[in-house]
């Protein structure tokens, strides 16, 4: 979970969670939007971003490695016109060609800067605390044209005066363009009733009517650019499966396409003369810039603008570094970097990321890499999932040279001589990211983290499928080793609750429901989902289940989650999800257990592998105690066993009487009224306190001392009328935490006594106030036909039945 803060007093302390972000559990200092800062705000990237022309067609300006670079037209030697310790993005050239308008991240947050042609300080123009992105100069050179977040009614065109230094909103929307004679503002904004980030406008300026030009469902990608002559508009378009620059009239009608590859092209700009144009593509991974001629065609025609060399404003050095095992062998790792000038850097074509609840930059390396950075002091730390402790050095970088380095890693444990198996139930590879992510490159990345068991789930966002039709085969990617699985799945994607499917060999369709303005407008019950997957083979279970905690029934029916346990429906619970809580996804865990219900507590990330604004896959992770060699169906029968913790950092191990998790206990009436309970907690990052939940309540605590790392616990906990025993542990945010805060939770150990499984009256009576705030939703549909709907009555009504039976048992 992200975007809440988390306090932890001592063994007793309250747990303080910040209240949730409306309608978002992300992170982020900048918008609180996971779309727009995934997809719309500015990356740092290894390859060019953004490119924009002078006006003399000599050069082409890009963002890239953190600062804007002039190169030659024809290629050859980039020029850095900005330097560290702030990050530079959206370079657009002033019609004079003297200055460039660009976007600087200033302190957290993002602002509209300018600089010379010739390099040098950036003149910070706009300081207000909302986002402020996207610059683009008016054809007089007066005034600059960006974006901003400021005020309540999301984002809004703004026109900067030079002269007096005001801002005026002129429209609302999103990546404007002026046009070549300065009298028409191209530029993207919602279609109300459609989805995607809005279609392609024009309105005249300054005060005219705005007309939609085009409408198709996209995803902050599209960034119209104006012919010379005023008479057409290039854009991005995926609407055939990848990002292709396409070409319209700007009066509208049929576009052209420009671009053909299975790769994304993204930003198009026309040279001055109208007779090419250049673009970013991401086929080989990071991007590459481009060129090609005003009527585009097939990549066999594009020529490359290369970058031959670099002219850094500081003096660089180059570190080549090699991350060992303990055996001494070259091992895959994620790399935090932070150089003289105080940014991070990633190695050429390397893909720079960053982990936004800890504002942490980062890369993976498959054991060797280089990278250039400007000379200096720097700090190199290398880690390796959960079980290797990170490891820092300090390296001084020589201007003009290179020095090699070594960093070896250190097992704090080795889980998998024990026969547990980290894995993620919910990890995706690609969701509209800029970086050019490939089976290689994606799998690459789940080595660095350690993760042996990886779950990749094809969605559908929208109407746009998100992943490789052809992944999914039921069988382990060719990629994988006895070490490493990779297998891809499916997720579900409902309006009340989303389906995470594991282990199947074809999908289950619709992927969605309760989209608007599409044929599965409707709600849809996901019973059926698990029930397919099931016939399949597979398991089904619950990604992030809840964004916030849950005290009212009215919140627990915001998701299916409920009826399901309730049917018999569910294999897998992920406590740990990057986009929903902790505690308060467990303390409807422990509700439900407290029902009677049996579910595996697991994690999975939901993460999107080729956004640069993401955390890496494994973030949050699923550890299984497996029978056996490791196999994804061993790794599965641990799951369905619950013979599990879900982590995002620390290790936790319970042992009740002898029993592990998934156990059950009989004991009898006269037996005793408490069990001996042992557990122990390891961790890299700090952790302050060990909880024993006894039916959902903390029933004993170990807090930590002196080592934070590490509490153990060792004594009788009461648990007179039987049901549960599982362990937590939570600890404060960190820089080895991609989500908010530490956080492990076990699956129970079951106690039956006197053949009886504990159930609780009150919690039965909460599930039973659920069901009736269901049936509710329900009367509102929309829905296709009352058949459809009864049934969706008659489900959420047998689940009623249910909880209202435990609620009041039989003598």
């Amino acid at each position: 979970m992200n975007a809440r803060s988390v306090t932890v007093a001592g063994a007793a302390g309250a747990l303080l969670l910040a209240a949730a972000a409306i309608g978002y559990a992300g992170p982020n200092r900048y918008t609180n939007n996971d779309r727009i800062d995934r997809h719309m705000l500015p990356a740092v990237s290894t390859g060019p971003l953004d490119p924009t022309w002078s006006a003399d067609g000599r050069w082409i300006a890009v963002s890239m490695r953190g600062d804007i670079w002039k190169i030659p037209a024809g290629g050859g030697e980039a020029v850095a016109l900005t330097q560290g310790p702030r990050y530079h993005f959206e370079p657009a050239w002033s019609p004079d060609g003297r200055r460039l308008a660009l976007t600087l991240d200033v302190d957290g947050n993002l602002d509209i800067g300018i600089v010379s042609a010739d390099g040098g300080e950036v003149e910070r123009i706009t300081t207000d605390p909302g986002v402020d992105v996207e610059p683009t100069w008016s054809r007089d050179g007066k005034s600059i044209y960006f974006v901003s977040g400021r005020g309540e009614r999301g984002f809004n065109i703004f026109r900067h005066d030079l002269a007096s230094g005001k801002d005026e909103q002129v429209v609302s929307g999103i990546q404007p363009a002026v046009s070549p004679d300065g009298k028409l503002l191209a530029y993207v904004d919602r279609v109300r009733g459609k989805l995607g980030s809005g279609g392609l406008w024009v309105k005249p300026l300054p005060d005219g009517e705005p007309r939609l030009v085009h409408y198709e469902e996209t995803e902050y990608r599209m960034k119209p650019a104006w012919t010379p002559d005023g008479q057409a508009l290039l854009y991005v378009s995926d609407e055939a499966g990848s990002n292709d620059v396409m070409l319209i009239d700007a009066e509208g009608g049929n576009p052209q396409r420009i671009t053909a590859d299975a790769g994304d092209e993204y930003a198009p700009a026309p040279s001055p003369d109208g007779r090419s144009l250049v673009f970013v593509s991401n086929r080989a991974g990071a991007t590459v810039l481009y060129a090609s001629a005003s009527g585009g065609g097939p990549f066999s025609s594009w020529r490359d603008v290369p970058v031959k060399s670099r002219r850094s404003r500081v003096a660089t050095g180059r570190a080549r570094v090699r991350v060992l095992g303990p055996n001494g062998r070259p091992v895959a790792a994620r790399i935090y970097l932070s150089a003289s000038d105080g940014r991070s850097y990633a190695p050429d074509g390397g893909f720079h990321r960053v982990i936004s609840v800890t504002e942490t930059h980062y890369f993976q390396t498959t054991g060797e890499f280089e990278v250039e950075m400007p000379a200096g002091r720097a700090t190199i730390e290398a880690m390796k999932g959960f079980e290797y402790r990170p490891r820092a050095i300090t390296v001084d970088v020589p201007a003009g040279a290179a020095l090699d380095t070594t960093i070896t890693l250190e097992r704090m444990a080795d889980l998998p001589a024990r026969g547990w198996y980290s894995g993620d139930t919910h990890i995706h590879d690609l969701h509209q990211g800029r970086f050019g992510l490939t089976h290689q490159a994606f799998f690459d990345q789940l080595r660095a983290e350690d993760l042996h068991v990886t779950n990749a789930l094809i969605h559908m966002d929208g109407t746009r499928i998100m992943g490789r039709w052809g992944d999914l085969t039921g069988k382990p990617s060719p990629l994988s080793t006895p070490e490493y699985i990779l297998q891809y799945g499916e997720e579900f994607r409902g309006s009340l609750g989303h389906i995470s499917i594991l282990g199947i060999e074809k999908f289950i369709l619709p992927f969605t429901a309760g989209v608007r303005n599409t044929p599965y407008a409707q709600p849809e019950l996901d019973s059926r989902y698990i029930d397919e997957a099931r016939a399949q083979g597979g398991i089904a279970g619950f990604g992030h289940p809840y964004f916030a905690p849950v005290t009212k029934p009215e919140q627990a029916a915001s998701t299916l989650i409920p009826v399901d346990i309730a049917l018999g429906k569910g294999d897998f619970y992920d406590i740990g999800a990057i986009w929903s809580d902790e505690v308060g996804s467990s303390e409807l865990y422990y509700r439900l257990l407290n029902c009677g219900f049996r579910i595996a507590a697991t994690a999975g990330t939901d993460n999107f592998s080729d956004v640069w604004r993401d955390p890496p896959p494994g973030s949050d992770r699923t550890y299984a105690r497996v029978d056996g060699p490791l196999s994804l169906e061993s790794w599965i029968a641990a799951i369905k066993a619950q013979r599990t913790f879900g982590s995002t950092g620390p290790l936790l191990f319970i042992d009740v009487a002898g029993h592990e998790p998934g156990d059950e206990i009989q004991l009898g009436g006269g037996s005793a009224k408490s069990l001996r309970v042992r557990a122990e907690a390891t961790s890299i990052t700090p952790i302050s306190r060990l909880d024993i939940i006894v039916n959902g309540k903390v029933a004993a605590s170990a807090a930590a001392t002196k080592d934070s790392s590490r509490i153990t616990f060792d004594r009788n906990v009461a648990i007179p009328a039987g049901g549960w025993i599982a362990a937590r542990v939570i600890g404060p945010s960190s820089r080895y935490v991609a989500d908010s805060y530490a956080f492990a939770q076990t699956s129970p150990v079951y106690v039956v006594r006197d053949g009886k499984r504990f159930t609780s009256k009150d919690d039965a009576l909460f599930f039973v106030q659920t069901m009736d705030a269901l049936l509710a939703r329900v009367e509102r549909g929309p829905w296709r036909t009352a058949a459809e709907q009864a049934a969706f009555r008659a489900e959420v009504e047998r689940a009623r039945a249910v909880y209202a039976a435990i609620a009041t048992p039989s003598r």
